[in-house]
């Protein structure tokens, strides 16, 4: 008879059931295949000739925007409670980019910032598309990147909460977003006790999916997409990675070998995961093959951002490390995670 696998972390599987309640949609938000689509409609349809971007990012992201525009940079940092604004003097059309890293900041600065400040103002929410931040946006335009957090093979959104015009709907999806949706489903299938041949197809696929979503020109969010999350975000899933969140940071309290980025939270956020920075990148590379060999695989936020220019950016990026907490996993498997890497 065959028997469920356990791993934590690596991309979503699928058939899920998402339970309710749900957080909606903002009203009139376009769907986008990927959250650099949704930016790269906003800036063709504003004409933008600058964009500016916090320091600490995702450079594939910033490179797909930089034949568009032209990229300045401004000091940010995960481990800060807002930019250095001294660093961020855009010009009246220009367009910034506010990040709410891992979903644990509060929007109270960007709020106070922008009053006296006059640039078209677009909040990245890809780590926690419904935050109390994001649903009390003042921003220009918002958008997040879904598949972060949620089991969809591709999909993002964009809205103005200030009720400004978006760009048109895209009438199509995306190449790669099938092979997408198809790994998702033989790692479900090889979750549940399939075969170990299974592991390599899906691997496949991923891999394959996402090298040709790379490199799409602006597409809509699939189908699948569309109808998986139709109904909104389950907040089941939202309380279930905070509080796995603050189990795991809690477990490693006093762990030597690495602190934790941030602690706690505002009362509303769903952290993205417990993220730790080590005191040198062997030791990051160390325990992150601990727990790959224990079955806990954990993403580097952002492992290209250690091509930065910036010594702070690529001290960072070689010495943080994310452990997936998401609505997966439970308790007991939170207190695994803590065992593996104290061991």
């Amino acid at each position: 008879m065959a028997t469920t696998r356990s791993e934590i972390g690596g991309e979503f599987h699928l058939p899920v059931d998402p339970p309710g309640p749900y957080h909606r949609w903002p009203e009139g938000s376009v769907w986008f295949a990927l959250g650099r689509h949704a930016v790269q409609a906003l800036l063709r349809r504003l004409r933008a000739r600058t964009l500016w971007l916090p320091d600490y990012f995702c450079h594939e992201a910033a490179r797909s925007w930089r034949d568009a525009v032209e990229v300045e940079l401004y000091e940010d940092d995960p481990r800060w409670p807002e930019p250095r604004w001294e660093t961020l003097r855009p010009r009246p059309r220009d367009v910034v980019v506010g990040v709410n890293y891992f979903g644990v900041r509060s929007g109270d600065p960007w709020f106070t910032w922008r009053a006296s400040t006059e640039c078209v103002l677009v909040e990245d929410h890809a780590h926690d598309p419904s935050s109390e931040w994001a649903t009390a946006s003042q921003a220009d335009y918002a958008f997040s990147s879904l598949r972060k957090t949620l089991p969809v093979p591709d999909g993002a959104i964009l809205w103005s909460p200030r009720g400004l015009v978006l760009p048109d709907q895209p009438a199509g999806g995306a190449d790669g977003s099938e092979l997408k949706l198809a790994a998702m489903l033989l790692k479900g299938e090889y979750l549940a006790g399939g075969s170990d041949e299974l592991k390599g197809r899906f691997r496949r696929l991923q891999l394959d999916g996402e090298e040709r979503l790379a490199t799409s020109d602006v597409a809509g969010a699939s189908p699948a997409t569309r109808e998986a999350l139709v109904r909104g975000v389950p907040l089941p899933w939202r309380a279930r990675r905070s509080e796995n969140t603050a189990r795991l940071v809690a477990a490693l309290h006093d762990w030597d070998a690495a602190e934790p980025l941030f602690s706690e939270w505002p009362a509303d956020a769903a952290p993205l995961g417990a993220v730790f920075a080590f005191e040198s990148a062997a030791e990051r590379d160390r325990v992150r093959e601990v727990l790959r060999e224990g079955g806990v695989f954990c993403p580097v936020h952002w492992a290209d951002a250690a091509v930065s220019s910036s010594k702070r950016v690529r001290d960072l990026a070689h010495r943080i490390l994310t452990i997936p907490t998401d609505w997966r996993y439970s308790a007991p498997e939170m207190a695994r995670i803590a065992s593996l890497v104290r061991a």
